[in-house]
């Protein structure tokens, strides 16, 4: 008989696999669980421990039963599935067999306000429920993910321990991983990273879009690299810069991938979610929006035949690209701040922006040098764009910034992010907006009423036209 595994992990997807062989690398006896499906997945379990030696302790199981007894008490169980009905089904199936007091976390990308419902539920039935955004892609579950905790707090304090050891560290060696409040407001701040994830793969692509209109599309891979060595340092500049160093044939290997960009819902959500609160997340959604742009590609090659594009489109110079880029970004990591400010006030959550940076500074996919710079900012400020650093970006990159944006609209190039970016800041610094308008309309034909500004801001008022 096998001694008692400390943790138990369902679901030896990649993602799955990954996270075990980490918490078994860390000395952690496991039990893990993947169901059997005849002629599709047989054995899966076993065959996960035969193939990596780091899980030869561990205990295999296609019996749901017999893993749960298998784990001691109060049970550890860290489910990595698909989010949504797998995860709902499974957990119809699993929660009978728990016993009050056991730790069970959702580790997939499960909506927040599901995770909210699936918390209560179980917190009836006297089960300890997590919901933990696990960040860093199949890398970082085996080599230390950002784990961004939501749930139940006396479920935490029994797992944090272990959940420290497995999470990746940042520069000053404290675990990517924290507890942001109660039910669903883990995978919020994983959501809200997603959301900010999309707009940085976005921001990139607008990069490489404005190069190959211009002779720049040679040497991007070694500006990217240079670029990476300084303060516009990120994850996905450095994994970009990467894959454009591969070819084929003379020619680099991404002009062969499809233009077509696929989501799996979690920008979605975000935008939805902002939406909701009222906040205008405006990259995120451009982003959003952006790939499902991409993925008409039938409509776009019959609109290009019908609507030509400068055949010598004006030259633009890499200065001009990076001042954009580097404000944008500001701009883009402002707006998931803020998003997660408002959230926080919302819903009770009282999240720490400080923290949130830091486990967002390793072992997930938005790590940055402006991340780490993010920690620091947000112990004594409480925003990015009320900082001398922002003021001296761009103090230096404004002219640069309009000038790009200028000559992609000459090259009709589209670059939503960039412009959104643009659009919102010259928003956010508009004092006197021309709103005064929409509420004048509104008014006119639903009689909704408006505030006037010379008088009391709780009397709504109406306008010489509600007598027509």
């Amino acid at each position: 008989m096998n001694s008692k595994a400390q943790w138990g992990i369902a679901g030896m997807g990649v993602m799955g696999t990954s996270l075990s062989r980490n918490f078994a690398q860390k000395g952690i006896p496991l039990a893990l669980f993947n169901r059997r499906v005849e002629g599709v997945e047989e054995q899966v379990a076993l065959k996960k421990i035969k193939k990596y030696p780091e899980l030869n302790q561990a205990q295999a199981f296609e019996d749901l039963k017999g893993f749960v007894d298998s784990i001691e008490r109060p049970r550890k169980i860290f489910l990595m599935l698909a989010a949504g009905k797998p995860t709902t089904s499974f957990l119809e199936l699993l929660s009978p067999l728990l016993s009050e007091g056991d730790v069970l976390i959702d580790g997939g990308n499960t909506h927040y306000q599901q995770t909210e419902k699936r918390a209560t539920s179980l917190k009836e039935k006297g089960i300890l429920f997590l919901g933990i955004g696990v960040s860093g892609g199949e890398e970082g579950a085996l080599k230390g993910p950002s784990l961004m905790v939501g749930g139940d707090q006396k479920g935490y304090e029994i797992v944090k321990e272990d959940l420290f050891l497995v999470a990746a560290k940042n520069s000053k060696g404290t675990p990517c991983c924290s507890y942001f409040g109660s039910g669903g407001a883990g995978h919020f701040v994983k959501m809200v990273h997603n959301g900010i994830e999309y707009a940085e793969m976005q921001l990139v692509a607008e990069v490489y879009g404005l190069a190959k209109t211009s002779t720049l599309d040679t040497t991007l891979q070694q500006t990217l690299y240079q670029w990476n060595k300084t303060e516009s340092k990120s994850y996905l500049l450095e994994i970009t810069a990467a894959l454009l160093q591969h070819q084929e044939d003379g020619v680099s290997f991404v002009e062969f991938i499809q233009d077509e960009a696929s989501n799996k819902g979690t920008g979605a959500w975000a935008t939805a979610a902002a939406t909701s609160l009222g906040y205008p997340n405006t990259l995120m959604a451009s982003a959003l929006h952006a790939r499902f742009i991409s993925s008409t590609k039938s409509d776009r090659v019959r609109f290009a035949k019908q609507f030509k594009t400068p055949s010598k489109p004006s030259e633009i110079n890499f200065s001009l690209l990076k001042k954009s880029y580097d404000l944008s970004r500001w701009i883009n990591h402002h707006q998931g701040f803020e998003m997660l400010a408002s959230a926080s006030k919302s819903f009770g959550w009282k999240l720490n922006l400080s923290e949130v940076a830091s486990v967002w500074a390793e072992g997930c996919i938005i790590k940055s040098e402006l991340i780490d710079f993010c920690i620091t900012l947000f112990k004594k400020e409480s925003s990015l764009l009320l900082t001398p650093a922002f003021e001296s970006l761009l103090a230096s990159g404004k002219k640069d910034w309009k000038e790009l944006l200028q000559l992609a609209i000459k090259n009709e190039t589209p670059i939503p992010c960039m412009q959104a970016a643009w659009t919102y800041f010259s928003s956010l610094k508009t004092a006197k907006s021309n709103a005064n308008i929409i509420q004048a309309q509104r008014d006119y034909f639903g009689a909704h009423g408006f505030l006037r500004i010379d008088q009391p801001k709780e009397q709504l008022q109406h306008g010489p036209w509600a007598s027509i």
